[in-house]
C-alpha cells in the first residue's frame, strides 16, 4: 500500500502520519498494520470497547468525552495538537475512524467518486458529495462523514480521510489558502471527478 502518493495539506509529517496509523490500528486491533508501521511507541492493542464507544458518539462534543479520543490526543504534542478549536477537529477524526474497519490505498474523495459494483454510478452521489464538503457545523460534518465512510462499505484511506477532516476544520476556522488548488473543494474535486471521469461519459 501506497501512503505516499496522496497529498495531506495538514498532516504533512511522516510521525504524525505514523501516530494516526499507529492509533486506529491499535483501536481496531490490526496487527498487521502495526507491524508494519515505522513506530516506536505503543503497539498494544487499546481496550475492547473503545471503538464502540466513540461510534455511540452523536456530537463531537461526545466523542471529546472518550477514552478513544483521549488517547488520541495526548500522544499530539503541542505543535500537532495546535490551537482551541483542534481539539474538535481531531475529535472528528477520531469518530469518523472508528467507523474504518480496513484500510483502502485510495484516496478518501477518490474512493467516493469510485464506481460502485458496475452500476455507472459513484459511491457517493454528486449530491451527498457536496452536502459534505458544505456541511454548515462540525456535527453535520460528522454525520455526513460517518454516512460516507459507510456507503464505501467501512473501507477508506485512513490517512487521507484524516487530513481531509483536519483540513475541513482548519478552513471552517478561517484559514483558507489563498491557493485554489490548495483548498478542500478543490483538491476533492479534482480527486472526486477524476475518479468519475473514468467510467462515465
Amino acid at each position: 500500500m501506497n501512503q505516499d502518493s496522496n497529498y495531506y495539506h495538514v498532516m504533512r509529517r511522516q510521525p504524525l502520519q505514523n501516530k494516526v496509523l499507529a492509533w486506529w490500528a491499535r483501536l481496531h486491533r490490526d496487527e498487521q498494520t502495526l507491524q508494519n508501521l515505522e513506530w516506536n511507541g505503543n503497539k498494544q492493542p487499546l481496550p475492547r470497547g473503545i471503538a464502540a464507544e466513540l461510534r455511540r458518539c452523536r456530537t463531537v462534543d461526545d466523542a471529546i468525552l472518550t477514552e478513544g479520543f483521549r488517547h488520541l490526543w495526548l500522544s499530539l504534542t503541542e505543535d500537532e495538537a495546535g490551537q482551541s478549536w483542534t481539539m474538535m477537529a481531531w475529535a472528528t477524526v477520531a469518530a469518523v475512524l472508528a467507523e474504518v474497519r480496513s484500510q483502502s490505498s485510495t484516496s478518501f474523495a477518490r474512493a467516493m467518486g469510485s464506481q460502485k459494483d458496475q452500476t455507472g454510478k459513484p459511491y457517493l452521489s454528486e449530491l451527498r458529495f457536496a452536502q459534505l464538503q458544505k456541511s454548515h457545523d462540525a456535527d453535520i460534518f460528522l454525520k455526513r462523514a460517518r454516512r460516507a465512510v459507510a456507503l464505501l462499505g467501512n473501507q477508506a484511506h485512513v490517512l487521507s480521510l484524516a487530513d481531509s477532516i483536519l483540513h475541513w476544520h482548519e478552513e471552517k476556522h478561517g484559514r483558507i489558502s489563498q491557493q485554489p488548488e490548495k483548498r478542500l473543494t478543490v483538491r476533492w474535486a479534482m480527486d472526486y471527478f477524476t475518479a468519475l471521469s473514468e467510467y462515465q461519459k
